[in-house]
């Protein structure tokens, strides 16, 4: 750094073309030489601008390795050449690859558009043709909010998720619980689906079966939030109670109200998963989670409901 002194004006303005440059470069855009000379010219100090200028180049370069720069994403599904309908679609994926927001107001769409150098959009026409085309779906309660139908996020993921260093992305098809119904409500709770599906198809069963009780325990508790009796399975530390506990009481509260052709099955849910997580000796087959298949589906679909899932 050199000792020469800079006015505060000056420094801003230097400051602002560095930031603008910046900006630029995590999109994945172009920076012009006319900026990269702006800074020169009112920095009035060439040491001081390399400086700043290789600060920006390295910042660049420790970007998550993750990150698909817009132009680069833009040539690789042919973006342009996309109907309007297919390229929100497109860059809404996009936009959840890179944060993993998975709701999109249509203000936010005309944003993303504005992102990707299109002109402006006329938002109700494109929200109109996701949901008539399927590939959108309304949130319940939140009509302006829009999500992706879990079999169009699926089949991006099929396509498109190789154009990342993807360590998020799970390879599933409702092997064994049907993501079309279950997904798309919570993100943790997607996540531990297709971990499920994923491990039955590769016949890792003792992990499917852990999942399974994992999966089950969650349901359980968001039961309790959603009904108002969270504090029947709550200790003093405000954790909850181990598994066996809250089954125990699951099946008699009047509360939540679960039919008993349900809850007679809780015990065996929870001991797939014991088996496989503390025994010593044991190992899970695939008959052990088909033979709770059913009954399980069944569970899921009155504590998605019971947790103001569905």
């Amino acid at each position: 750094m050199t000792d020469t002194k800079i006015s505060k004006t000056a420094l801003c303005r230097a400051v602002g073309f560095a930031s603008n440059a910046m900006a630029k470069m995590v999109k994945g855009l172009p920076v012009s030489i006319e900026v990269v000379a702006n800074i020169y010219r009112v920095h009035d100090c060439t040491t001081d601008a390399l400086l700043m200028y290789c600060q920006m180049k390295k910042a660049k370069a420790n970007l998550r390795s993750s990150d698909m720069k817009h132009i680069d994403y833009k040539q690789s599904v042919s973006l342009t050449d996309q109907k309007q309908v297919d390229q929100a679609v497109l860059i809404c994926y996009y936009h959840f690859k890179e944060t993993r927001e998975s709701q999109f107001e249509p203000k936010g769409i005309q944003a993303l558009f504005s992102d990707f150098g299109f002109n402006a959009i006329n938002v109700s026409r494109v929200k109109k043709a996701l949901l008539e085309k399927r590939k959108m779906r309304t949130i319940r309660g939140m009509q302006s909010t829009l999500e992706f139908i879990p079999t169009v996020l699926q089949e991006l993921e099929s396509q498109y998720s190789s154009l990342w260093n993807d360590t998020e992305n799970i390879e599933s098809s409702s092997e064994l619980i049907d993501e079309s119904k279950f997904c798309g409500k919570r993100g943790y709770l997607d996540k531990l689906i297709k971990q499920i599906n994923h491990t039955f198809s590769h016949n890792c069963f003792d992990a499917c079966a852990v999942l399974l009780r994992r999966l089950f325990e969650i349901l359980l508790v968001l039961t309790y939030q959603n009904t108002g009796n969270e504090a029947a399975i709550s200790k003093s530390d405000g954790t909850h109670f181990m598994l066996e506990a809250i089954v125990k009481d699951a099946v008699q509260n009047k509360g939540l109200g679960i039919p008993a052709r349900i809850s007679k099955n809780f015990d065996a849910f929870r001991e797939v998963g014991n088996n496989s997580a503390h025994s010593i000796t044991y190992t899970a087959g695939q008959k052990d989670i088909t033979d709770i298949k059913r009954d399980y589906r069944v569970m899921m679909e009155d504590l998605y409901n019971r947790a103001g899932l569905m």
